[in-house]
């Protein structure tokens, strides 16, 4: 059975608190780290307002 890990960025947090550059280069670091490739599809999460909050990708944990 395949297992994989989410990893996320929200563009906004809790009061409002926007993500940071710094936010966006951690999150692509973890993500390189994780094996994660050029080709590989972003998730697109979206609120009710059909609004893009952030993204996703899935991680294989055994990379």
């Amino acid at each position: 059975m395949a297992v994989g890990l989410k990893l996320e960025i929200e563009f906004s947090g809790p009061e409002g608190q926007r993500a940071t550059f710094g936010d966006l280069k951690r999150f692509v670091a973890r993500a390189d780290a994780g094996g994660c490739s050029d080709e590989d599809k972003l998730h697109i999460e979206m609120n009710e307002n059909d609004e893009i909050t952030g993204f996703s990708l899935y991680l294989d944990p055994n990379s």
